[in-house]
């Protein structure tokens, strides 16, 4: 059975961009202790004024914490450079006007929707126009080309906010492409700048989807392969089960997750 997270088949300048994020995380580790000064992808050369979402320079502080973290943790706070090395290879500016170009470009010209909604969704994680680029984005959900809503998937991953988990069961149940579907799965499971502790808040919606008898085997497979890895907790393909488990130790796992336990990190897998 086909894992929802599996790698995605990201265009080859963003595989170079998640490579980045994980060589730099790397080189942290190994250069922590020399004076070079070590600084995250709010350096490089993007235009547009800073904004809070960004991580600015590592600190000394940040470096003794990364030392002590297993790569997985050191990618994944990393992982906000591969969005700004992202954007940076790409010239676009973290401004409203950028945003608004990237819109316009996708209302004129839908073939535009995919690279627009891959590229809104980075522009909204660092904190530029997220309530209108969220609207834009569930909009392409709805598109009748395939490819325009699975990158609409993709970029509403990037937002990280409690607003896109209806987004994600709702692709999850209804979207007539597994593909989209997968990624959507992939988006509550792992991938995508939601905490730990958000993605528990998806955990009753899909308990609710694994019940629909409407789901098809596969997607309903992928519904609890999401679970197990949103809470860690390894428990049958029993909707049942899953239920009388969430009802009586759900709050207290949400509750773990949001002290800051190392596995309530992103996902960003």
């Amino acid at each position: 059975m086909r894992n929802p997270c599996r790698q995605s088949s990201v265009p080859p300048v963003i595989r170079i961009v998640l490579s980045v994020a994980i060589f730099l995380a790397t080189a942290v580790t190994a250069f922590a202790q020399t004076p070079l000064k070590i600084t995250s992808g709010e350096d490089l050369p993007v235009p547009g004024k800073p904004v809070a979402a960004d991580h600015g320079q590592l600190s000394e502080h940040n470096i003794e914490w990364m030392q002590t973290q297993p790569p997985q943790v050191e990618a994944e706070f990393l992982l906000s450079a591969a969005i700004e090395i992202n954007l940076a290879v790409y010239n676009l500016a973290k401004t409203e006007d950028t945003a608004e170009r990237l819109i316009r470009s996708a209302e004129e010209r839908p073939n535009n929707r995919q690279f627009a909604g891959w590229e809104l969704g980075m522009l909204a994680s660092r904190g530029v126009e997220p309530e209108r680029i969220h609207q834009e984005l569930v909009k392409y959900m709805h598109d009748p080309e395939e490819k325009i809503r699975y990158w609409a998937v993709e970029g509403d991953a990037h937002l990280g906010t409690d607003e896109t988990i209806k987004d994600f069961l709702e692709v999850l149940r209804s979207d007539p492409s597994m593909e989209v579907r997968e990624r959507a799965g992939c988006s509550l499971a792992k991938s995508g700048m939601m905490t730990r502790s958000q993605r528990m808040k998806a955990v009753p919606g899909l308990i609710d989807l694994a019940q629909d008898d409407s789901l098809n085997l596969t997607t309903r497979s992928w519904v609890y392969q999401a679970l197990r890895e949103i809470t860690n907790q390894y428990l049958p393909n029993d909707v049942g089960v899953w239920r009388s488990w969430y009802e009586k130790s759900g709050a207290e796992r949400a509750q773990l997750f949001r002290q800051g336990e190392q596995w309530s990190v992103l996902g960003n897998n």
